[in-house]
């Protein structure tokens, strides 16, 4: 089966200035396509879509750039979320430049490391998303279960932008709470321009965790949006504190064994293909 990964970071730390990494010393180095072909052995991976890195402010359009560049010369690389101070003052200004790189197709403003709960409800901001249709460009959204409200209240008025739901909704699976997550979700899928990344839940979950623990909220996401709007993501390397690319792989498709190979497929490659524009080989 051919897989498009929906959910994939290459940062070089010795070329932009991730902040966000504070902390997290075991992700603290340069990651490459050689890398992540290295982690994805014996899994089909034809293209993948990059997912921004929370670069510093005003390097933007210079992940953009190195990010074609890669792809340009190794491939893989079908698509680029990139990201932008969306409510900020230069936010036309960056999104004009991305123009001049076809491969972006998005555009992420992460609300899942921020203290504010309510930051998905700036105005500023919710005026920044509803600029990306003049664009033609998608919204990744990212927010955990706690954001979830504020989420909802930015969809709700962004209806003409395709938005992908990142981390299935950041649930708190390590603490075993369905609700209020499944509720969210489920207005969530509610939308009919909202996709939803199954990426990033098993570093939500417990030290330990099984397929087992994972295949409620699965299952959840398969009722409330239906495979055509599901899409698989690694969330590599941030996977890898919790488990390989191809353990969180092998616990996704025993999830989903018992669904036809046709809807395997749409999560796994032609929902990515669809909603990301990605072209393969």
């Amino acid at each position: 089966m051919r897989i498009i990964d929906t959910h994939q970071h290459l940062w070089d730390t010795s070329a932009l200035n991730y902040p966000w990494l504070d902390g997290f010393d075991a992700l603290d180095r340069r990651y490459s396509l050689d890398d992540y072909r290295r982690a994805t052995s014996g899994v089909d991976v034809s293209a993948t879509v990059h997912v921004e890195a929370n670069p510093a402010p005003g390097s933007e359009v210079a992940e953009v750039k190195r990010l074609t560049s890669i792809s340009e010369r190794e491939g893989l690389i079908g698509a680029i979320v990139a990201a932008a101070e969306l409510e900020g003052d230069d936010a036309e200004e960056t999104l004009k430049q991305f123009s001049d790189y076809p491969l972006v197709v998005a555009v992420r403003r992460m609300a899942w490391h921020r203290q504010d709960s309510d930051f998905y409800r700036t105005p500023s901001l919710i005026e920044g998303v509803q600029a990306l249709q003049s664009y033609g460009l998608g919204f990744d959204l990212c927010a955990h279960a706690g954001q979830m409200p504020a989420a909802l209240a930015l969809v709700r008025e962004t209806p003409d932008v395709p938005i992908a739901v990142n981390h299935c909704g950041g649930p708190d699976i390590a603490g075993n709470n369905f609700e209020p997550w499944a509720d969210a979700m489920s207005e969530m899928a509610s939308f009919s321009n909202t996709t939803c990344k199954v990426s990033g839940i098993i570093t939500r979950a417990a030290e330990g965790w099984t397929r087992e623990d994972l295949k409620p909220y699965i299952d959840h996401l398969v009722a409330a949006f239906g495979f055509d709007r599901l899409m698989f993501g690694s969330d590599w390397p941030v996977c890898t504190l919790a488990g390989d690319y191809g353990r969180w792989f092998d616990a996704l498709q025993w999830a989903v064994q018992d669904a036809d190979e046709s809807d395997q497929q749409k999560l796994f490659y032609s929902t990515a293909a669809h909603f990301y524009r990605v072209a393969t080989p």
